[in-house]
């Protein structure tokens, strides 16, 4: 869609193309200075774009299909000073957002090079993806709706208090026989005991993936798909909260971020606890992997802020900035051209 600032008086009407009819728009929480915000959710791609209210008063007057019209009726009705310039810029954004219905051969066009700009060799695209790449096993978005009530028990109050007994007890009885729980962790070094350790690993993960999925259920946050992603060609687990953006409350978004991680200090507690009445033998090397390594572990690498696992995510929502890689990536890369090449060009953003 090719849009041209209108000349002045007497210039043409820019006719705007009308929004997709499946788009959804959901209530999202104020920034840090009041300011009203909603999200833009693309149901078809499971994608959701935040905008403010000067965008929210152009899209409530799309209809009106011109730029002028739209400008001068939002100005009119409200205290804000929308110019044609604002509402062509906001098309552009929507455009190149595929949020606008495709009509006509230039918009047909656009659409065909997109396809054929996507299209990429494997060694292209994995040259291209290494970093981070998703591979969906299963759809288990009806499978939690059914399950859900057997587990809500989980969130109450009262299982809070029954687990910090259980982990405290647990912690009671360990300390009284500390020497035998330090001699545990040498049969991890046998071969049996490494393949225990990485079949605990695998339970432990699915338990966080699901940590995930059932609050974000419990929220009624759709979970598109869980599945592999390869993080530099490592394999790690992972679920589909993005439906997340469209909760109201940020509180909610963070809860949807650290169930993995609480759900693994939930197991800890009762490991712990399982250990000192399990006799010698692999249950009690679990226990004891439960109880130590391996949530140990995962805080250790999921509260990492520089990666893109729930210490990431956690950050952007106690921050309230959505895409935050991206943007402090496209800050670095101007300020390392500004300090080697100092072209003077304005930062991606203030």
């Amino acid at each position: 869609m090719t849009l041209s600032m209108a000349p002045g008086e007497g210039a043409k009407p820019i006719h705007l193309p009308p929004l997709r009819e499946e788009l959804l728009l959901h209530p999202a929480p104020p920034d840090h200075h009041g300011n009203p915000h909603w999200t833009l959710e693309d149901p078809a791609r499971n994608r959701f774009f935040q905008i403010g209210w000067t965008e929210m008063e152009m899209l409530a007057r799309w209809q009106i299909g011109e730029a002028q019209a739209i400008a001068t009726a939002v100005s009119n009705a409200t205290t804000l000073d929308v110019t044609v310039e604002d509402v062509l810029e906001f098309a552009r954004f929507l455009s190149g957002s595929n949020l606008l219905q495709a009509r006509g051969p230039e918009a047909l066009a656009r659409l065909a090079e997109q396809a054929v700009a996507g299209r990429m060799g494997w060694a292209k695209w994995l040259l291209k993806n290494y970093l981070f790449v998703r591979l969906p096993l299963v759809r288990p978005d009806r499978w939690l709706e059914r399950a859900l009530p057997h587990v809500r028990f989980v969130f109450s109050s009262t299982f809070l208090w029954i687990t910090l007994l259980a982990g405290a007890t647990g912690l009671l009885l360990v300390g009284r026989q500390w020497d035998v729980f330090q001699a545990t962790f040498m049969h991890f070094f046998t071969l049996e005991g490494a393949a225990l350790a990485g079949v605990t690993l695998l339970a432990t993960k699915i338990l966080h993936e699901l940590g995930h999925a059932f609050t974000a259920k419990r929220h009624g946050v759709r979970v598109s798909s869980m599945g592999v992603a390869l993080l530099v060609m490592f394999p790690v687990l992972y679920t589909d909260t993005s439906g997340a953006w469209k909760l109201r409350g940020r509180r909610q978004r963070l809860e949807i971020g650290s169930a993995g991680m609480a759900a693994e200090l939930i197991l800890a507690c009762y490991a712990t606890l399982a250990w000192s009445f399990l006799p010698d033998g692999m249950l009690r090397s679990a226990a004891f992997m439960l109880a130590t390594t391996t949530w140990l572990l995962t805080l250790a690498v999921n509260l990492n802020p520089f990666m893109r696992f729930d210490g990431y995510f956690l950050l952007s929502d106690a921050l309230d900035m959505a895409n935050l890689q991206e943007r402090s990536f496209a800050l670095a890369r101007w300020r390392l051209r500004e300090a080697l090449f100092g072209l003077g060009e304005d930062p991606p953003e203030e």
